[in-house]
């Protein structure tokens, strides 16, 4: 086969192109440190680091998002010393307060220390991030989730679930806390109550002394008793307990416009039991009769307004007008409110116990994490750092083949004819 001149110079200038390419190549790699992968040649090693970046960006984020939620609890712990320190204090304020022996004035003063604590707490359901989110708005992040109305009712317009963020492919690890589940469901499972009624039903006690919430024998000065029951305004329900000799009946009823004819009609349909008779005598007067029955009131409760009297006065001489005692509300009953600030502390302390859980999750999944990623870049770095002695080795090869070929052709290209021939 003949080479002709043109040909000659071809694929010299080829030969000199791919060594100045490799050369180029190695020089990069070198002055980089890190190889130069080509899908012709390192198919394998491009997966693999496909693969590996891939997993790095997901773990950094699940780290990411493990921090985040350790920042946010712990600002959120701060929010929960506060009020489990607040739901000490309204026990101790109890404990303090529980003695009959108190005047008005000192309960007055009492009353002023809870309602301050009412307020710091509404303040802490209100707490906000950095960004304006609410620590206690579940997920909506809305902030002020809780308002107060001239009544000093609180309600709640934040949403009922908690913000999560992911820190792996199949969990989730709360951020923040509902304010229902914080402030609206105190108690157990079938008796949740909110807290701030709980300390609304404190203060609201320590308008009148100590109560049981369970009345005295109503019959023990007589065969007849007048109740005076609050006034229903519009519209307003009863609720109460009747024990005749130990057996407890229901007594529930409906008032409108202060007509209780209702409750009265109520009691005489338990009269062949009870042997117990009711008749309205005036208004909210209610006159209970019989004979040789030991009968107490107990549990009584209404849907009146807070800010309106709750109370039944209990009338034993007949037309005297005279209350010889006070049947409170149930729930401002000493037994009562003892028992619901003690479950609210204990809500706040198994809050913050949940809490703890879910910061330490997020802190061993932070830490898991790093060291994966620690693992990950080892793994990057080994198919993408050069191998520095063998690419100098390989450039070295190079820049002598090509110093030879330059040679080469050098003498070649300098001939003649006439040197071929001779």
């Amino acid at each position: 086969m003949s080479i002709t001149t043109s040909g000659f110079y071809q694929k010299n200038i080829d030969l000199f192109t791919r060594l100045n390419k490799d050369v180029g190549d190695i020089q990069v790699q070198v002055s980089t440190g890190k190889n130069l992968l080509s899908l012709k040649n390192d198919t394998q090693e491009i997966a693999n680091l496909n693969a590996s970046e891939e997993h790095k960006f997901e773990v950094t984020q699940f780290n990411k998002n493990a921090g985040r939620i350790i920042l946010d609890l712990e600002r959120i712990d701060i929010s929960f010393e506060q009020l489990q320190n607040a739901s000490v204090r309204l026990k101790e304020l109890h404990i303090e307060s529980s003695n009959g022996f108190l005047t008005s004035e000192e309960r007055k003063l009492f009353q002023l220390e809870v309602e301050s604590i009412k307020t710091e707490i509404l303040g802490v359901s209100n707490g906000e991030d950095a960004g304006g989110n609410g620590y206690f708005s579940g997920i909506s992040g809305k902030n002020e989730p809780f308002k107060i109305n001239n009544f000093g009712a609180i309600s709640y317009s934040g949403a009922a679930g908690e913000k999560t963020l992911q820190i792996s492919r199949g969990s989730q690890v709360r951020q923040n806390f509902s304010g229902e589940e914080v402030f609206l469901a105190a108690g157990s499972a079938d008796g949740k109550f909110s807290i701030f009624d709980a300390i609304d039903s404190f203060s609201q006690s320590l308008n009148f002394d100590m109560s049981s919430g369970t009345s005295s024998n109503l019959l023990s000065a007589g065969a007849s008793v007048d109740l005076v029951l609050p006034s229903s305004g519009q519209a307003a329900q009863y609720k109460f307990e009747l024990v005749a000799n130990g057996t407890t009946y229901n007594i529930s009823s409906n008032v409108y416009a202060n007509d209780f004819s209702g409750v009265a009609a109520n009691i005489n349909s338990h009269m062949a039991s009870t042997g117990i008779t009711a008749s309205v005598v005036s208004d909210n007067k209610i006159r209970l009769s019989g004979v040789g029955v030991d009968l107490k009131l107990s549990r009584f409760s209404t849907d009146l307004a807070s800010n309106i009297d709750q109370s039944i006065g209990v009338q034993k001489v007949l037309g005297s007008n005279i209350n010889d005692e006070v049947i409170l509300p149930f729930s401002i009953s000493n037994a009562e409110i003892q028992s619901k600030l003690h479950d609210t502390f204990e809500h706040f302390v198994k809050l913050r116990t949940d809490l703890g859980v879910a910061a330490k999750t997020a802190q061993n999944v932070e830490d898991n994490t790093q060291d994966v990623l620690i693992n990950l870049n080892e793994d990057i770095s080994k198919i993408e750092d050069a191998d520095m002695a063998a690419l100098l080795t390989k450039l070295q090869g190079l820049l002598t083949n090509k110093e030879a070929a330059q040679a080469t052709f050098s003498r070649l290209s300098s001939k003649n004819l006439f040197d071929f021939i001779s």
